[in-house]
């Protein structure tokens, strides 16, 4: 009942009021005009910025007086048009110009109609290509890379698509990071998901993909980037889907990610499902060695852990829209996700010193995790055309048990460490937006948000938390023909409790404002800056002690506070020839940075917790690009900047002094298109050490080769290859050099000389169907893991 009360607080209903009865005169007004629509010819599918431009004939010629760009749907419009006959000509790299004559009279506004814009083809001797549209486009808040024929026929499945994407990683379990963060949200047409429901899509369905480094205020102050999926807008009836998995060559490697989808529209009601999977084995060593200087008995220990790694993931996702009126649709959505995550081998920890000691123990795992998510979903279009409303409410609920026991080896009977944790997690969260044109040249984003999450841990003594969020926030846009600007505001208030005991209530005023100006029709220019917060997550919060060895232990601070984040960023465009070229300077700070904190207490064993360990700032260069060089594809992307870092009073009581270091983080994606359907692709990731404030971390280069064949647009069969000839794989490091210690680890993934995966994907469509409502799903924290 107190969350239900909660979710009916009248501060989100006031609001809501104040905006229906913002007087009328605010709205946008109609205005002499000229207005249409661009599709590609080959699908029927919207084409966005495509240039549109207004010819006037007079006596000295044809003269081009105005223009405008297409939108994200495909729309345009031309306002302030006088009487007369015009040509008006649409244009779009990649595809032939359209023409078209007409007259406009009287009336104030005149719809030119649609446009169909057909590929150019270029024909080159063994290969053909088709000519690129626009590969990349700097927006106001975002960028936007639009999706060609050469990046589908290289990709199997969507995370495949991603990795194309510049400043976007993908690793081995297809874990998405946006420039080296992971925290990150996941949209589907402008409706969050997560990396399941990415790995279930079709890459045919996406037209576009969008990527927003410094997010707007509309977005939740604690995430670092935002990554937004655009599907292609599919017709009214009909069946259809896909099936997608790879098919692994050797036992000791297995990467499997299956999906299946259907779709069935019948006139107003939509229903559909999908599945995804992720089952994972592998074979990886975690080696620690630690020297202690304080002259204990003890001096050196190493440990190596030789474990088998499963991961079982089945999520079922289920839906259904219902379209009331062309202006009101309903949506129902959910999904149920089974998964476990287990480590299961030995364990070998040899301690050195006047106390020599030798200990064998064997690790076991059982884990087993439930997670349900329901929503309801209401959209109203207004009569004033950009003027909508939508209201979300959500609940997610997830039960785990996880046990992991150390025994005496061969002896697995005799438990020498027992660690056990049982949450029950529950979020349920209301949300509200509303957007607006204000006069002409103003536009209002405002909304609301509550979210409410209460999680119990039945066996770490008692441990609850419970946690509220009320989020406001609003931007405002202005536009004019050669610049834009955006300002907005996200104020929070987090309310928590910690074991019934620990009471918290934290304001925070989130500013953000970008600006854009366009110099030319090639070059432009973006100034933008955010303020971000980044809260621990409930597990980093709970203080349950975990012993791993007889020198290891790691728990978690009840104390932690949020880490707050500015990021100033100036940047600056250039197309040409359908390339696409941006380069960026940066400066960020962090403060109250989360980072754990090792150290030795009085009984000289390792103590690993989180902790508020003072400042970081990072400042320098990015580039990123889309360019074509001859039969080549590149999508390039590199990160150089100084990271410094300071520790506080806490960091420097353990010896930590400020440092600083240069990182280099670097990614390219190639693609090579053939004839008779075929693509070979090659991505490689890498990046150097990078400091935090008591040690650094770093992990090895990670790339990937595929060839890909595409029969008829249905049926794609492919191979691909990670990492071949590395044999073993760094996927996590880190070093510590205290005054009283020092500490090595690395996690090592086993790989065979030539790791291969076959893939196959098969889509089917029945008639035409209408694309399903993409919705917003809240999400639960999970238990930190360990290994890969």
């Amino acid at each position: 009942m107190k969350s239900l009360k909660i979710l009916f607080d009248f501060r989100f209903w006031g609001i809501l009021l104040v905006l229906q009865l913002s007087p009328n005169y605010l709205f946008a007004q109609n205005t002499p005009s000229v207005s249409g629509k661009v599709l590609e010819a080959k699908n029927q599918q919207p084409l966005p910025f495509a240039t549109i431009c207004l010819f006037e004939k007079s006596d000295t010629g044809i003269q081009q007086i105005t223009g405008a760009i297409s939108d994200g749907n495909g729309n345009f419009k031309i306002n302030h048009i006088k009487n007369g006959y015009y040509k008006l000509q649409v244009t779009s790299i990649g595809y032939k110009k359209v023409t078209k004559w007409l007259e406009v009279s009287n009336s104030k506004e005149m719809n030119a109609g649609t446009f169909f814009l057909q590929d150019s083809l270029l024909l080159i001797p063994e290969a053909l290509i088709v000519a690129d549209r626009l590969k990349g486009k700097s927006e106001t808040d975002k960028t936007t890379y639009f999706i060609n024929d050469k990046m589908l026929s290289a990709a199997g499945n969507s995370p495949d698509l991603l990795r194309h994407i510049p400043g976007v990683q993908v690793d081995l379990k297809q874990n998405i990071t946006l420039e080296g963060n992971s925290n990150i949200l996941l949209f589907v047409d402008g409706k969050e998901r997560d990396k399941s429901y990415v790995s279930q899509l079709k890459p045919s369905q996406i037209i576009r993909i969008e990527v927003l480094n410094t997010p707007p205020s509309i977005y939740d102050g604690n995430v670092s980037g935002v990554i937004n999926i655009v599907l292609k807008k599919e017709k009214t009836t009909g069946l259809s889907g896909h099936i997608f998995s790879e098919i692994p060559t050797s036992k000791s490697v297995v990467y499997l990610f299956p999906a299946y989808s259907l779709n069935y529209n019948h006139k107003k009601i939509n229903l559909y499902t999908s599945y995804n999977g992720e089952i994972n084995y592998e074979d990886i060593d975690e080696i620690t060695n630690r020297r202690i200087f304080n002259n204990a008995s003890v001096t050196a220990i190493s440990s190596v852990q030789q474990v088998r790694q499963k991961n079982l993931s089945h999520k079922f996702h289920y839906g259904m829209d219902y379209h009331l009126t062309d202006r009101d649709i309903l949506n129902f959505y959910g999904f149920y996700n089974q998964y476990s995550y287990e480590q299961d081998g030995s364990v070998e920890v040899n301690a050195a010193g006047n106390d020599n000691m030798n200990w064998k123990g064997h690790k076991e795992e059982t884990d087993n995790n439930r997670n349900i998510f329901n929503s309801v979903y209401y959209k109203h279009l207004f009569d004033d055309e950009g003027r909508e409303i939508a209201i979300d409410v959500s609940n997610a609920y997830m039960r785990s048990e996880n046990k992991v026991t150390y025994s005496d080896h061969p002896n697995k009977e005799a438990a020498i460490y027992t660690n056990t944790a049982n949450p029950n997690q529950t979020t349920s969260s209301l949300k509200i937006d509303f957007s607006t044109p204000l006069l002409e040249k103003f536009k209002l984003n405002t909304g609301a948000k509550l979210k409410f999450q209460d999680m119990q841990d039945r066996t770490s003594d008692g441990f609850s938390y419970n946690e509220q969020i009320y989020a406001l926030y609003g931007t405002i846009n202005y536009k004019k023909s050669n610049f834009d600007l955006n300002i907005g505001l996200r104020v929070e208030n987090a309310k928590t409790e910690a074991n019934n005991q620990q009471n918290n209530s934290l304001n925070s005023f989130l500013p953000y404002a970008a600006f854009h100006y366009k110099v030319n029709k090639q070059n432009d220019l973006y100034l933008s800056f955010r303020t971000s917060l980044k809260r621990p997550s409930v597990y980093l919060l709970n203080q349950y002690t975990h012993q791993d060895d007889p020198y290891t232990i790691s728990k978690g601070n009840p104390l932690l506070k949020p880490e707050m984040n500015n990021r100033l960023q100036l940047e600056h465009t250039l197309r040409f020839k359908g390339n696409y070229i941006s380069s960026s300077l940066f400066y960020e700070t962090k403060t109250d940075a989360i980072n754990k904190l090792t150290y030795l207490n009085d009984n000289n064993l390792f103590v690993t917790q989180p902790q508020n360990l003072g400042s970081i700032q990072q400042y320098g260069l990015q580039l990123r690009g889309a360019l074509k060089i001859g039969m080549l594809t590149v999508s390039p992307s590199l990160s150089l900047y100084r990271q410094s870092t300071s520790g506080n009073s806490l960091a420097k009581h353990y010896g930590t002094g400020n440092k600083s270091n240069l990182v280099l983080e670097s990614g390219i994606s190639s693609i090579l298109s053939f004839k008779n359907d075929y693509a070979l692709s090659v991505i490689f990731q890498f990046e150097t050490a990078k400091e935090s404030i008591q040690g650094n971390t770093y992990d090895d280069a990670l790339y990937f080769i595929s060839l890909d064949k595409t029969f008829k647009n249905k049926l794609k069969i492919g191979i691909v290859s990670a990492l071949p000839f590395a044999g073993n794989y760094i996927y996590q490091g880190s070093e510590i050099d205290a005054p009283d210690f020092s500490s090595n680890y690395t996690g090592n993934l086993k790989l065979p000389a030539i790791p291969l995966m076959f893939r196959v994907s098969y889509q089917f469509e029945v008639g035409m169907q209408r694309a399903s409502i993409k919705r917003e799903t809240e999400k639960l924290d999970t238990r930190p893991r360990q290994g890969f």
